[in-house]
C-alpha cells in the first residue's frame, strides 16, 4: 500500500455547462465503468469506461450539460456511490451531477458573517437538528427541518422557541450535529415524523453530501444544500457563528462502503489478520495516515468552510485522526478563516491498531492553539458521566481540586492545579453533550430521593461553575430549562419522543432558564471571566484558603477598578466568609493596602442582582449555591 502512486488532482464530479468530469482514485482496480442516469428515475442508464493514468486517477469527461443527471461507479460488477460526491439520490443511493449555483438562496454570496465572539468569548450550543424543532411544542411549522431551525416568531405560550430563542438566550455559536449524509434514517419525506425513524448522525455514508432528511425536498439533491445554507445564513444575520460536527473516525459501513469497495483495505486500519481495526467502537476507523486518506479529510473540510461558509469544525473521536492529519487541518483551516473554532474529543472509543505516539490526545494540542473536551471538569462537577457516583455539586469533597483546575482554564496553574492546556482557549468546559446521561437525568440518578427544589439547586449550581470558569464553555440544546431524556444515557437511536426537545419544559421552569440566561450574561459582562492568557489568569485569579476542610471554592479575581470574589459552595449548609479573612487574602494576593472596600452582590440564586443593590457587611453562602460579588475600593 505505501507503494501505491497517489495525486494532487481534484477527484470527484467536476461540473461546466460544456462539460463534466468525473475522476475517482484506485491504482488497484484496472476497470472501473461510470453508470449515468439520465434523471431522478434513475432506471435509463448508459455506461461508459474510464480511462486510467499512471497516477491511479479513472476519468471520464461527458461531453455537454449534464446537470440533473446521476452516476455511480461500476467496480467488479457493484454499482458503488462516489466519496467524493457533493448531492446524491434519495437514501445516498447514486451520486448526482450539479450545479453549485443553484444552491446558493439569494442573498447568500455578500450576506453578513458575524465577527468577534473568539475562542474564549464564544458560548457553544451543541443540538440536533430535528431536536430543535421537531416537537409540536416548538410551534415551527416545518418541524425538524433545516428551515424550521430558522423560522422566525415561533413560540410556546409565548414563550420564544427556535431560532427566536437562541437570540434571547445569547449564545454565540450553534454547533450542529452531523448534517453530512448519513445512513440509518429513511430520508422520504412519508416517513420523517415516524417516531423510530431517527439517528444523531454518526454514520456517515456520504461525507460531502447534505443530510436529506431535514430538507422540504429530499429527493431535490440541490434543495437539501440550498436550505441548510438558509438555516447558516439566518443564525449569521442573527450574530450566531456555526459549527459543525464532523466524524472522519469511522464509515458505517465496512467491508462494503464506497472507500473499501474503490480500494479495498485502503482507507481503514487493518489489523495484522486482514480484520478491521475498531478504535470508533463503531466497527472500523479510518487510515487518516495514508496520503490519499488524508487528502480526503482534508479536501472535505476546504469544501465545507469554503461553499458553505461555516465558521468551525467538532472531530468526533478526535484521537483517531492522527497528529500529522490534525496539524494539516488545522493550518488550512486557520489561513482559510484565522477565527475558525476548532475542537474534538482526545479520546478512541476501543482499542486501536493506531501508533499510541501519533494520536492527538490531551495536551498535544498545546502548540496548535485548538480545543479538547474537557472531561476531567466534566467528571469533577457531577461524578462519571452515566453511574451513581457523586461529583463536587452533590456533595462530593474529592473533586474540588479537580473543579479548580478547571475553574482555571486547566493550564498548570500552580504545583497543585495541573492542567492539560497551555492556554485556556483549549478547554471546551461542558457538563454534558449529546451523549451519556443529561445533567437533569444525572442529578436524579446519583440522588433519586431529592425534592425537585434542589435537584433544580443543583442544576443551577452546576452550570454556575461551568460559565464562571475560564476556557471556553459548552451546552446541550435544553440544558436551560432542565431538558430529561428519561434516563436514558445513549440515545442515539431513541424515538424522536424522547430526543426532540420539549419546549413545555421553558414554561414550566422560566425561573431556572431566566436565572441560566442571567449566567450567560454574566459571563458576557465580566471579560474576567473570559481571560484569554494563562499569566493572565495566573496574575488576576487567585484562590481564597480561609474555608480548608469544606466543600467550598473561593477565588477573587482583579478587574480593572477592583476585584470580584466567585464562591461555589458545595456544603450541605450555609457558610460564611470573614470579611477580615477576605481583606488578608487581597493584601498577600495582590499586595492591597486599602482598607476601605465596598462589597456589592452581584448574582445570587436568582440570577443577577440588580445595580445599585445595597453594600452588605455579611459574606454569607446558602448550601449548594454560587454567589458572586464585586468588590471596589
Amino acid at each position: 500500500m505505501e507503494s501505491l502512486p497517489i495525486t494532487d488532482k481534484q477527484l470527484g464530479m467536476i461540473y461546466t455547462k460544456e462539460r463534466t468530469t468525473i475522476r475517482v482514485w484506485s491504482p488497484l482496480k484496472d476497470e472501473i465503468y461510470i453508470l449515468l442516469y439520465s434523471n431522478g428515475r434513475l432506471v435509463d442508464r448508459k455506461s461508459f469506461l474510464m480511462k486510467k493514468d499512471k497516477d491511479g486517477v479513472h476519468e471520464y469527461v461527458l461531453e455537454g450539460d449534464h446537470k440533473g443527471c446521476f452516476y455511480n461507479f461500476l467496480i467488479d460488477g457493484e454499482e458503488v456511490t462516489d466519496p467524493y460526491s457533493i448531492g446524491s439520490s434519495i437514501n445516498s443511493r447514486h451520486s448526482a451531477i450539479i450545479d453549485l449555483k443553484d444552491t446558493d438562496p439569494e442573498g447568500w454570496y455578500n450576506h453578513k458573517i458575524p465577527k468577534g465572539n473568539n475562542f474564549c468569548d464564544a458560548i457553544i450550543y451543541e443540538v440536533h437538528v430535528k431536536d430543535f424543532t421537531g416537537s409540536i411544542t416548538s410551534g415551527a411549522k416545518y418541524r425538524g427541518k433545516y428551515l424550521g431551525f430558522v423560522e422566525e416568531g415561533t413560540n410556546y405560550k409565548g414563550l420564544k422557541t427556535g431560532i427566536s430563542h437562541l437570540k434571547e438566550l445569547g449564545i454565540t455559536h450553534v454547533h450542529l450535529l452531523p448534517v453530512y449524509d448519513f445512513y440509518t434514517v429513511n430520508e422520504e419525506k412519508d416517513d420523517f415524523y415516524r417516531n423510530e425513524n431517527y439517528n444523531w448522525g454518526y454514520d456517515p455514508e456520504l461525507y460531502n453530501v447534505v443530510e436529506g432528511s431535514y430538507a422540504t425536498i429530499p429527493e431535490e439533491p440541490t434543495n437539501r444544500i440550498k436550505e441548510l445554507k438558509q438555516l447558516i445564513m439566518a443564525l449569521h444575520e442573527a450574530g450566531i457563528k456555526v459549527v459543525l460536527d464532523v466524524v472522519y473516525n469511522h464509515t458505517y459501513k465496512n467491508y462494503d462502503s464506497n472507500f473499501n469497495r474503490i480500494m479495498p483495505k485502503y482507507y481503514h486500519r487493518m489489523k495484522p489478520d486482514g480484520t478491521f481495526s475498531d478504535g470508533s467502537g463503531c466497527g472500523n476507523e479510518i487510515a487518516s495516515e495514508k496520503p490519499m486518506v488524508r487528502k480526503f479529510i482534508l479536501d472535505s473540510l476546504k469544501y465545507w468552510v469554503s461553499e458553505f461558509k461555516v465558521d468551525g469544525f467538532r472531530f468526533d473521536l478526535m484521537a483517531l485522526t492522527d497528529m500529522e492529519t490534525v496539524e494539516e487541518a488545522v493550518k488550512m483551516l486557520r489561513e482559510i478563516n484565522p477565527d475558525i473554532l476548532i475542537y474534538g474529543e482526545p479520546w478512541a472509543g476501543g482499542s486501536t491498531v493506531m501508533n499510541p505516539d501519533t494520536m492527538p490526545l490531551k495536551g498535544r494540542q498545546s502548540h496548535l492553539n485548538f480545543a479538547f473536551f474537557n472531561d476531567n471538569i466534566r467528571d469533577s462537577i457531577k461524578g462519571d458521566t452515566n453511574g451513581d457516583k457523586k461529583g463536587f455539586v452533590q456533595g462530593e469533597s474529592k473533586y474540588k481540586l479537580g473543579v479548580e483546575t478547571g475553574i482555571v482554564g486547566s493550564i498548570n496553574y500552580d504545583s497543585n492545579h495541573i492542567g492539560f492546556t497551555k492556554q485556556p482557549s483549549q478547554t471546551i468546559n461542558y457538563i454534558n453533550a449529546h451523549d451519556d446521561l443529561i445533567l437533569y437525568d444525572k442529578i436524579k440518578k446519583t440522588l433519586p430521593h431529592m425534592a425537585e427544589e434542589d435537584m433544580v439547586r443543583l442544576n443551577k449550581f452546576g452550570f454556575s461553575i461551568l460559565f464562571t470558569a475560564q476556557g471556553i464553555p459548552f451546552i446541550h440544546g435544553g440544558n436551560e430549562f432542565l431538558r430529561t431524556k428519561k434516563m436514558i444515557s445513549n440515545t442515539y437511536k431513541s424515538p424522536l419522543s424522547i430526543n426532540a426537545i420539549d419546549w413545555s419544559l421553558k414554561e414550566k421552569n422560566v425561573d431556572y432558564y431566566n436565572y441560566f440566561k442571567d449566567l450567560i450574561s454574566l459571563r458576557k459582562k465580566y471579560k474576567e471571566f473570559r481571560l484569554k492568557d494563562k499569566k493572565l489568569i495566573t496574575d488576576q485569579l487567585k484562590f481564597v484558603y480561609n474555608l480548608e476542610g469544606k466543600n467550598v471554592i473561593s477565588y477573587t479575581l482583579s478587574t480593572d477598578d477592583g476585584y470580584l470574589l466567585i464562591i461555589h459552595n458545595g456544603e450541605f449548609y450555609s457558610v460564611e466568609v470573614s470579611k477580615d479573612n477576605l481583606q488578608m487574602h487581597l493584601k498577600n494576593s495582590y499586595n492591597e493596602t486599602s482598607m476601605d472596600m465596598n462589597i456589592y452582590p452581584i448574582f445570587n440564586e436568582n440570577g443577577l442582582v440588580e445595580e445599585g443593590f445595597n453594600v452588605i457587611t455579611d459574606i454569607k453562602i446558602p448550601y449548594f449555591q454560587t454567589n458572586v460579588y464585586e468588590i471596589k475600593k
